[in-house]
């Protein structure tokens, strides 16, 4: 995967910096790095790093048909005392080093389906040349595929609720796994996902196609 090595440079410097207060470095993912690894499962770069206290491990992929993408996210306590993990904490910084908050799975969730309802419904009405027809119907064609985009829609949207990750605190030995949502940008772009969590700071380099819906 293609990493960026001027934002890498600049936000490991800043995000150092930053932490320098609390005597701890972020830990950054690099290929081959001995706490860092690395896998593919159903076409998705899976990243992980570890230290003794907790291992992190993170995909981003692309909600399809939708304006988010979603970031699968695993967090496990490996330490003595229990970890606090908060979603909402986690963020993306694109290549010009903009942070871009996670949004609340719930709203996230009403927004895909009402996006699919509304597409739904201007699929289905009806689009006549002559504006003065009285029998202008859609036709099977449109009813059919704005069935389907309802349909496929919802289930995008419950998807969303049934997994994404709530905010909790960890018991020692215990794990969590779930997805958080972050909206699209316009282009596909390189990011760094930074998550807090047992009082440190992990970065993980991603992509993004950023395919927005394709109905039409």
């Amino acid at each position: 995967m293609k990493v960026f090595t001027s934002l890498t440079a600049g936000l490991l410097l800043g995000v150092a910096t930053s932490m320098a207060q609390n005597g701890a470095a972020p830990l950054r993912w690099t290929e081959g790095a001995p706490n860092a690894t690395s896998e593919v499962k159903n076409d998705a770069k899976i990243e992980g790093l570890k230290t003794d206290d907790v291992h992190i491990y993170v995909s981003l992929a692309d909600l399809k048909e939708t304006e988010y993408n979603r970031v699968w996210i695993q967090v496990a306590n490996r330490g003595s005392s229990p970890l606090d993990f908060d979603p909402q904490t986690v963020v993306l910084i694109n290549e010009k080093e903009k942070t871009l908050p996670a949004e609340v799975a719930s709203k996230a969730a009403n927004s895909i389906q009402k996006f699919g309802e509304a597409k739904s419904q201007e699929l289905s009405s009806a689009h006549c040349n002559n504006i003065a027809a009285t029998q202008c119907q859609p036709t099977n064609t449109q009813m059919q595929m704005s069935k389907q985009v309802a349909a496929f829609s919802s289930q995008q949207a419950q998807w969303v609720r049934d997994n994404a990750i709530a905010k909790k605190t960890l018991a020692p030995g215990e794990e969590e796994q779930g997805i958080i949502m972050f909206k699209k940008e316009k282009k596909a772009a390189n990011y760094i996902v930074r998550v807090t969590a047992g009082g440190r700071v992990f970065e993980f380099p991603v992509a993004a196609q950023n395919k927005m819906p394709s109905y039409d």
